[in-house]
């Protein structure tokens, strides 16, 4: 499936339904936005994504998508998640198409995050700011489609036990927030016939 063929069926399907592991969305929480950017590889889409260097004070080393917390000179939240884009990947607002957006989704840690979904050009090339990202890559829609490519993994919150989906990179485990926004998209591909 490349980027066009993932346009229309985003287009053509109503949000996927999120599962928040938090309170629902108030003022309390902090906002936040990420992008989920699509790249076509041989006609194939990818999604790329970036690993958090080790030494950060907040989800060091883990897989993420581009994005961060709404700051107060961002207009909103999808100018929130193109300036994190530019920030992290040197990836300019002008090379990426924004499609649309998923369902917000509420974390554990207090955040409401704001995902969209858009496309690069296909000329785009991108360099991780070290500051942020430690390694970016690419995976294939096909392959994070792929229910068999998902693990459960158990963990603890604050005494409870709760299991989300995780999925192996060659650069970490994809898993939290990132896995669930990553697999709310993939559900709302799968359009019933």
């Amino acid at each position: 499936m490349n980027s066009h063929q993932i346009i229309a069926r985003f287009q053509l399907s109503a949000p996927a339904r999120v599962q928040p592991l938090a309170a629902p969305c108030d003022k309390s929480r902090l906002a936040s936005a990420v992008i989920l950017p699509l790249i076509d590889v041989h006609d194939c889409a990818h999604v790329l994504l970036c690993k958090r260097p080790e030494y950060l004070k907040h989800h060091p080393g883990e897989i993420c998508l581009p994005g961060g917390k709404h700051e107060p000179q961002d207009i909103n939240l999808r100018h929130t998640a193109l300036r994190e884009l530019h920030e992290e990947l040197n990836i300019m607002p002008a090379q990426i198409n924004v499609i649309g957006q998923l369902a917000n989704y509420s974390t554990l840690t207090g955040f409401t995050i704001t995902p969209f979904v858009g496309v690069l050009d296909k000329q785009t090339q991108w360099i991780g700011d070290p500051s942020e990202v430690a390694t970016s890559f690419l995976v294939p829609v096909h392959t994070l489609a792929d229910e068999s490519n998902w693990q459960p993994i158990p963990f603890q919150h604050l005494g409870q036990h709760r299991t989300l989906k995780g999925f192996s990179t060659p650069h970490g485990l994809l898993w939290g927030a990132t896995a669930s926004i990553i697999k709310n998209f993939t559900t709302q591909l799968a359009i019933p016939v």
